[in-house]
């Protein structure tokens, strides 16, 4: 039997294509909302809960500098804040924080403690001896951060990256990896050409350093996979060098920085920037529904291209520009504590930013804001406790709504204790604005977007 030349050239391709046959996401068909499930990044309990409280207040005063185009506190004077600090625990923490090298180690761009984690912990049988003016604080544990998995690579091996609205960079650690101090990178999940197929150095140096943090290394091109979408060729950092957080850190192999434009040190599209040019979105939108601890159910995501309505009160739904060049700056409206205004609140923006813990306010605001809490106490450190069983409800106003702080997130992450004093959430800080963290952003549903400049909040469900 003969077939036409035309008929048999179709089969002929049929068979060849089917030889080759891959999964292949048509840009065209694919889902408009891509949402994919976050993980906790829990802190380490054996941390005394006011060393953890200052590393995410140095955090904060130096990722405020950056947004005011400002160099930010030395290291020196991040050390010194942590050793001040620990001036105020109780004296048989006190010696053991400050023994001398190997029993703990301060790197110089975050003064985390590492090596011997157990030297602060407050497991002991002997009577707190307070500072004046001072009382005894819970333990701190629990919602520090937030990770997601992102697939990488021929063939694609999973990544757990850090979720940071606060930084416009995308990275994970290269097998040529080196933590500051110049020993290894730990145990994480490394790329390289060696065991990535598609895997292209561009040999072009970048670099990065965040409030807590830093990383440098090249340029790559590889394949990404995000919530199922395929982007090859995507451009991003490896790292061939770390702060010594991030070496220590298990759970994370990198950094996601969703911030807005203007913001990247790489010079290039962030992913949903890179999903929303293939076609694979909408709209360059980002939304976080952040979990929390306490709850006991992880029910947090990030959502590229739009927002999931089955997180939020759409009654609640407000829009409001961007102030910053890729920070994300919101007009600040005001405060309340149990629907009552604070008077006197000096800063009028907030800068939102997932990766920082806290809500850390400038120091007469926070006076301001705890003298209406019932209980809450000023420490001889300077920072506030408020009690651990409070059901206060603090609210900040943006876009002409007030958003509630869930009391649940009062105390810094007192992990259900219900009695006695917590350290307070709140945190006060030499800045001028409010650096919006996870005590407020764990009430809320968070959405930015890029192409408008603007941010989308509402109340979480």
């Amino acid at each position: 039997m003969r077939f036409p030349t035309s008929l048999l050239a179709l089969l002929t391709a049929i068979v060849f294509i089917s030889v080759d046959a891959r999964p292949i996401r048509n840009a065209r068909n694919a889902p408009r909302l891509i949402t994919i499930p976050l993980k906790r990044m829990e802190g380490d309990a054996s941390l005394h809960v006011e060393i953890r409280h200052q590393q995410q207040i140095n955090r904060a005063q130096r990722l405020a500098a950056r947004a005011s185009n400002l160099a930010g506190p030395s290291d020196a004077q991040l050390r010194e804040n942590l050793e001040r600090r620990a001036s105020f625990l109780p004296s048989t923490v006190q010696k053991r924080f400050n023994r001398p090298p190997p029993d703990y180690i301060l790197p110089s761009d975050d003064g985390a403690v590492i090596s011997n984690l157990a030297a602060l912990d407050d497991d002991t049988d002997e009577p707190a001896v307070l500072a004046k003016n001072s009382s005894a604080v819970a333990p701190d544990g629990a919602d520090t951060g937030y990770f997601f998995t992102v697939p990488i690579g021929n063939p694609a091996r999973p990544f757990n990256v850090i979720l940071d609205s606060g930084s416009s960079d995308f990275w994970v650690m290269s097998d040529q990896c080196e933590s500051e101090d110049g020993g290894g990178c730990g145990e994480h999940t490394y790329l390289s050409e060696s065991n990535s197929q598609s895997f292209v150095n561009l040999h072009t140096k970048w670099n990065i350093t965040y409030g807590s943090g830093a990383a440098d290394g090249e340029l790559v091109q590889d394949t990404i996979i995000v919530g199922g979408m395929v982007l090859t060729n995507h451009t991003f950092g490896v790292a061939h060098s770390i702060s010594q957080g991030f070496a220590r850190d298990s759970a994370a192999d990198g950094l996601m920085g969703l911030g807005g434009k203007g913001l990247s040190n790489q010079g290039v599209p962030t992913p949903v920037e890179a999903l929303k040019n293939a076609g694979f979105i909408d709209s360059a939108i980002t939304s976080y529904r952040l979990p929390r601890f306490i709850d006991r159910t992880n029910n947090g995501e990030v959502s590229f291209g739009g927002l999931d309505e089955t997180k939020f009160d759409p009654s609640t739904l407000v829009t409001v520009n961007n102030t910053g060049d890729g920070f994300w700056l919101a007009p600040l409206g005001g405060v309340s504590v149990d629907g009552v205004d604070v008077n006197g609140i000096q800063s009028s923006v907030g800068l939102m930013d997932t990766g920082t813990t806290l809500l850390a306010i400038p120091t007469k605001d926070a006076d301001a804001v705890h003298a209406k809490i019932p209980g809450a106490k000023l420490q001889g450190s300077g920072q506030y406790s408020v009690p651990c069983n409070t059901t206060t409800v603090v609210s900040l106003k943006f876009g002409g709504k007030s958003f509630d702080i869930n009391p649940k997130d009062l105390p810094f992450a007192a992990l259900g204790k219900t009695t006695g004093d917590c350290t307070s959430g709140i945190a006060s800080f030499d800045d001028d604005k409010f650096l919006v963290g996870d005590t407020f952003l764990k009430s809320v549903y968070f959405s930015t977007n890029v192409e408008d400049n603007t941010m989308t909040l509402a109340k979480a469900i």
